[in-house]
């Protein structure tokens, strides 16, 4: 590593390139910003350094002695590694400019690169990152809440999911419209809702981001056993 600036908290742009040129612009256009950046000159400098949770974006030469930015590209994948890509590219063609992006990259730049197109670049792929860590912060808490809960409960939760009343469900499993709002009302509690819409809402957004099915033949089993 070359240069860097600012310590390791916060985003980082991590700048792979073998020009010098490069990493002293994307430190000089982060001056006085919140972001850091730091330097490589090779890949596999850069892959013994990076650790996987570090927040930011890799901006990446194509060209780089040692390794590709493509077989970089496809270490990050493996590794299930997924900070936001930007290529930078001498006179990309099509052909390689396509295959960067199924890659998964977030954008191919041409050399040189405009100072204001730089940074604006930059900001994009650090909110993508940020929305990313997000989304995921999200669907981990809703899958803890969900794991929390007994299989009758989430075949309880299953049922609200597709609308079901507590009459309905009721017939569904065979047990009284008392037990099941009492299961219901266990389910508010465990999952920190305060109303019957609530409950709906979120049993909706269960099988919409984490798709958690019904253990097979579940219904006979709640059927048969007690509430």
């Amino acid at each position: 590593m070359s240069h860097s600036k600012k310590p390791l908290k916060g985003p980082t742009v991590f700048v792979v390139d073998p020009d010098p040129a490069t990493g002293d612009m994307v430190c000089e256009v982060l001056e006085g910003t919140s972001v850091g950046c730091e330097t490589f000159r090779c890949g596999r400098d850069f892959l013994a350094a990076y650790r996987n949770g570090r927040p930011g974006c890799v901006l990446l030469e194509q060209r780089i002695p040692d390794m590709s930015g493509f077989q970089i590209q496809h270490r990050l994948a493996a590794a299930g590694w997924q900070i936001p890509l930007i290529f930078i590219v001498t006179k990309p063609d099509v052909s390689t400019a396509v295959e960067l992006m199924r890659g998964g990259a977030l954008h191919v730049l041409e050399k040189p690169v405009r100072s204001i197109e730089l940074l604006t670049t930059i900001q994009e792929a650090i909110e993508a990152d940020e929305s990313r860590r997000r989304a995921e912060c999200h669907h981990s808490r809703i899958k803890q809440l969900t794991d929390a809960l007994t299989q009758k409960e989430r075949h309880v939760l299953d049922l609200i999911a597709q609308g079901k009343s507590a009459k309905q469900i009721a017939a569904e499993v065979q047990r009284s419209v008392r037990a099941v709002e009492l299961r219901r009302k266990s389910l508010m509690q465990k999952l920190s809702v305060r109303s019957t819409l609530e409950l709906m809402r979120f049993s909706v957004l269960v099988h919409q981001e984490i798709d958690l099915p019904l253990a097979p033949a579940l219904s006979d089993t709640v059927a048969r056993s007690s509430a």
